[in-house]
Formats: structure tokens, sequence, C-alpha cells
């Protein structure tokens, strides 16, 4: 049985994967990385494996990767960078069998929301440079990975993925935002069927399905 690091659990958009996990994908085993235990919804208590730990504490990652097979990381914000870099060298050290990674990221980091709802993301690109070194880390790791860049993660019926590679630079408004399941649809077929391999791509709702 294969096990699913969630790093940043207790996140919305975790909580979407995690939910699609337990209907799609029920023979996996889910361990949630979280800082607040209490955040946790009780039923995932229950059924999942619970992981203390803080994403800015190589020696916590080095404890989570014990039988871990695939990582999730929701963990974002302007400290991403740093942290990633901590669990890659926890990976390399403990000599941890990883199949794949799924990164999220920040839409932006390549000027691509030109226009929409929230043009400030392409500011991204020239301020927050950690984001834009992650492909790279990633890269230099070996292991396999997918960085997905949605712009508004929101709620919603369930769409098409569309996605668009680093040279994309005008994503329209009608193309913004991203509901939720169908994200978390995305991360599950790069993690488990090898959709956008070793790729940094913006991801966003495309039709109904």
């Amino acid at each position: 049985m294969n096990t699913v690091l969630v790093i940043g659990a207790t996140s919305p958009t975790a909580q979407a994967f995690i939910k699609l996990m337990e209907r799609d994908y029920p023979e996996m085993t889910l361990k949630l990385f979280v800082r607040n235990r209490k955040k946790v919804p009780a039923y995932q208590k229950r059924e999942h494996v619970i992981f203390l730990g803080d994403a800015a504490k190589y020696t916590d990652y080095v404890a989570a990767l014990e039988d871990v097979d695939y990582i999730y990381d929701s963990v974002g914000g302007l400290s991403t960078g740093p942290y990633v870099k901590l669990l890659l060298r926890a990976i390399k050290e403990t000599q941890a069998t990883i199949k794949r990674i799924v990164d999220i990221s920040a839409g932006g980091i390549y000027g691509e929301y030109l226009s929409g709802n929230l043009p400030y993301l392409s500011a991204v690109r020239t301020q927050h440079p950690q984001y834009t070194d992650k492909p790279l880390l990633f890269a230099n790791s070996g292991i396999p990975f997918t960085i997905f860049r949605p712009g508004l993660i929101q709620n919603g019926p369930e769409t098409k993925i569309i996605t668009h590679g680093p040279e994309f630079r005008a994503i329209p408004e009608s193309e913004f935002a991203i509901n939720r399941d169908t994200f978390a649809r995305a991360a599950a077929n790069a993690l488990f069927n090898d959709d956008y391999h070793n790729q940094s791509v913006a991801i966003s709702n495309g039709e109904l399905l």
C-alpha cells in the first residue's frame, strides 16, 4: 500500500485533495502533516495518520518521510523556497524513495496573469523570486515533480482543466480562477498518472464537465 504525505493538510486546497483521495483512491494511505491537530476534521483523525510538524523544521521532514511514496505539498507563502530546500534535503539525506512530488506554487511567477480580477499576481515574478526558484530546485533533485501555478482557487462546479507552460504570457480573465475539486483532480492525475511530468504549469478552469 502506498502512502501520500500531505504537507499543509488543513488548508482548503489540501482538504479538497484529501476528500478526492478518500473517494477515488481509498487504497492509498494518507499521512497528514499539520502544525495544529485541532484544525484537523474529527473523522480524518480517525481515518488517517496525523503527523504534527512544522514546515520550517528540517527534523520534522525527516521524521515525516518514513514509509512515504508520494508528496502533495500545499505550503506556500513567502518562505516556500526555503521550505522546499529543507524538504528536498531531508529526502536526499534519508534516501527516501519518493515517486513524485506535486507542489503548489503561485500564479503570476512568469507574468502570465496580466489581466483578470487580481492582476497584481503578476508582481510575484519580481517581488518574490523564491517562487521562481522552485522549478530548478526540483529539477536538480532528480525527483519527478509537477508544480502547479493557480490563479484564484475557489469553490464551484468541476470543470475541464486548462494548463499553460512557462512561455505563456496572457491568461485571460475567464481562465483566472480554478475550482478546488478540479485542482485536486489535476494534482492526483499528476501524482499517479504522470501528467505534467517535470513541468511547472499554470492551471485554470475550462468548460463545465
